[in-house]
């Protein structure tokens, strides 16, 4: 009689828990959000002197970075940060495209692999341009922003 009874509760147990899981639908819909680096290419070099130039830059000051022979970021320099030593970062506010940033740091260090890091990002777009470092060249990448992580 035992046993009858050890049975039931183990097949009740096993009947609840079954029922208990139920999968729960997730619809998500990605709805792409308008670029905003639609007329500069998906991939272009930049001369790192012009990165460069824009750390003598002051906060409120006002900076041009000539990212090609044909695009210029020009931006007001809302943060300077010395983050240590040998790593200086700006946040640089963008004039001719409306809500953009551009973070960059400049490291000195001398066992840097790669001196400069840079983003520039429109949190209402749906792509972002990042600064990749290859033999030695500096370039320009554009993203979709759906698979930027920001750090």
């Amino acid at each position: 009689m035992q046993n009858i009874y050890s049975g039931l509760v183990v097949c009740l147990l096993l009947s609840l828990t079954a029922h208990s899981q139920q999968a729960i639908s997730v619809k998500q819909r990605y709805s792409p959000r308008p670029a905003v680096f639609s007329r500069f290419p998906n991939r272009f070099e930049i001369d790192p002197q012009q990165l460069k130039k824009a750390f003598t830059a002051s906060v409120n000051d006002t900076v041009t970075i000539q990212l090609s022979k044909q695009h210029a970021f020009t931006g007001v320099v809302i943060d300077k940060v010395q983050q240590s030593p040998t790593l200086l970062t700006l946040n640089i506010k963008s004039e001719q495209l409306s809500g953009a940033m551009m973070h960059i740091s400049y490291n000195t260090a001398p066992d840097a692999v790669q001196t400069f890091r840079a983003r520039i990002v429109h949190p209402q777009k749906g792509d972002v341009m990042m600064l990749s470092r290859e033999d030695k060249k500096y370039f320009l990448l554009k993203e979709e922003q759906q698979f930027f992580l920001a750090e």
